[in-house]
C-alpha cells in the first residue's frame, strides 16, 4: 500500500483503557498502511502516557474538556489548520461528534468505528471492535489477524527503579486484584478480602491494582486482608503493565487493568458472567467463572483460589526483574 509521504493522519482514541489495548492491532495497522506519513493521536489525559510508549504515533495530544466554547473552538482550529488527510475515529465519543461537527463539510476523509451507537459502556467500547473489518474495508486497512500485544510499553523506562516490583517492596511472588469500578460486577470488599487471606496464607502476596477512585474500597478490604498490598492510585498504566508482567496471576471482574495484563502475557482467572467471545484471550491461560448477571456477591473466594491452585499459578516462580537477574548473571560469568 502506497506510504503517502508527507500526508498527515489523525487518530481518536478518547474511550477507556480497555478500549485503547483492544485497539492497538489497529494502531499497527495504521501505521503500517501509512508508513511515511505524519501520524497524530488524539486521546484522553489518562491514556497520554501510555500512548507516548506505543510506536506507532509520531505526536501525542490529550484533548482537553470540550464544555467550553472557546476551548471546543481552538481544537477545531488546531485540526483545521493541521490539514490532515484522513482521521481514524476509534472512539465516536462527544469529541469525535463535536470536533466532526465543528469542522463540517471540509472536514477531511472520516472513518468512524461507531456505527452509530451511543452507548459508553465498557463492553459497547471493546464490542464496537467486532466491527473491525467493516471499518478497515472503509478506511483502506488490512483488518488484523492478532490480539493485542503492548509488550511494547515494558520497554519504556524498563530501567528505572520505579517500574520493577521491588519498588513496591514486592521481592515475592505476588498475585493482582484488578477491581472494576462497576459495584454491580464486581465482588465485595470482604470477598476480595477472604481471597486476599487464602493468597497470603500460601506465601503469595495480594496486591490490589486501580486508579485512586478504588481507595475507599481498597481501604475497605485491607480492614480484613492486613497483607494486602493496596497499590490504587500509586501506579500508571506503565507500571501497571510492568507488575502484570512479573505477577504469577491476576483475578479480575472485567476490569479495565485486566485488559491491560492480558496483553503483556499474565494469566489469571476472569470472574465475569459475561461471554468471554470478545476479550482479548487468544493464548493464554484464563478460566472465567461466571455468576449469574449481578450476582458476583455469590462467587465463593475460595472457588477463585481453588481455581487458580488448579491452573498451577500459584507456583509460578518470581521473576523480579530483569536487571536484577541479568547482573546476578554477569556476576557468576565474573566469578567464573
Amino acid at each position: 500500500m502506497a506510504s503517502q509521504k508527507n500526508s498527515r493522519i489523525l487518530v481518536i482514541m478518547t474511550d477507556s483503557l480497555a478500549s485503547f489495548v483492544a485497539s492497538e492491532p489497529i494502531f499497527d495497522e495504521i501505521r503500517q498502511a501509512h508508513s511515511g506519513a505524519t501520524i497524530s493521536l488524539l486521546t484522553t489525559k489518562a491514556l497520554e502516557r501510555l500512548a507516548r510508549s506505543a510506536p506507532y504515533f509520531d505526536q501525542i495530544a490529550a484533548s482537553p474538556p470540550l464544555h467550553d466554547k472557546a476551548t471546543r473552538q481552538n481544537l477545531i482550529n488546531q485540526v483545521r489548520k493541521t490539514r490532515f488527510s484522513k482521521v481514524y475515529d476509534l472512539s465516536g465519543g462527544e469529541v469525535s461528534r463535536r470536533l466532526s461537527a465543528g469542522l463540517g463539510w471540509r472536514k477531511p476523509k472520516w472513518v468512524s468505528m461507531s456505527g452509530g451507537r451511543t452507548d459508553r459502556s465498557l463492553r459497547s467500547g471493546v464490542d464496537r471492535l467486532g466491527d473491525v473489518a467493516k471499518f478497515c474495508a472503509s478506511g483502506d486497512l488490512t483488518a488484523p489477524s492478532r490480539y493485542p500485544a503492548l509488550g511494547w510499553s515494558l520497554d519504556t523506562r524498563k530501567d528505572s527503579a520505579n517500574m520493577q516490583p521491588s519498588w513496591y517492596g514486592l521481592n515475592s511472588a505476588y498475585g493482582l486484584l484488578l477491581v472494576s469500578h462497576d459495584s454491580r460486577q464486581r465482588m465485595d470488599a470482604s470477598q476480595y478480602a477472604q481471597l486476599a487471606n487464602l493468597m497470603s496464607a500460601e506465601g503469595i502476596i495480594p496486591v490490589l491494582l486501580g486508579d485512586a477512585a478504588l481507595n475507599d474500597f481498597g481501604d475497605d478490604i485491607a480492614a480484613e486482608a492486613p497483607d494486602l498490598v493496596d497499590l490504587t492510585g500509586k501506579s500508571d498504566h506503565l507500571q501497571l503493565a510492568s507488575l502484570a508482567r512479573n505477577a504469577s496471576f491476576f483475578v479480575s471482574d472485567l476490569a479495565d487493568e485486566m485488559y491491560l495484563a492480558l496483553s503483556v502475557g499474565c494469566d489469571g482467572v476472569l470472574v465475569t458472567p459475561y461471554e468471554d467471545r470478545d476479550l482479548p484471550v487468544s493464548g493464554r491461560h484464563v478460566v472465567r467463572i461466571a455468576p449469574a448477571p449481578g450476582r458476583a456477591g455469590d462467587v465463593d473466594p475460595r472457588q477463585i483460589w481453588q481455581t487458580v491452585r488448579n491452573m498451577g499459578l500459584h507456583k509460578k516462580p518470581f521473576a523480579g526483574n530483569a536487571r536484577e537477574h541479568e547482573d546476578q548473571a554477569r556476576i557468576r560469568r565474573y566469578a567464573s
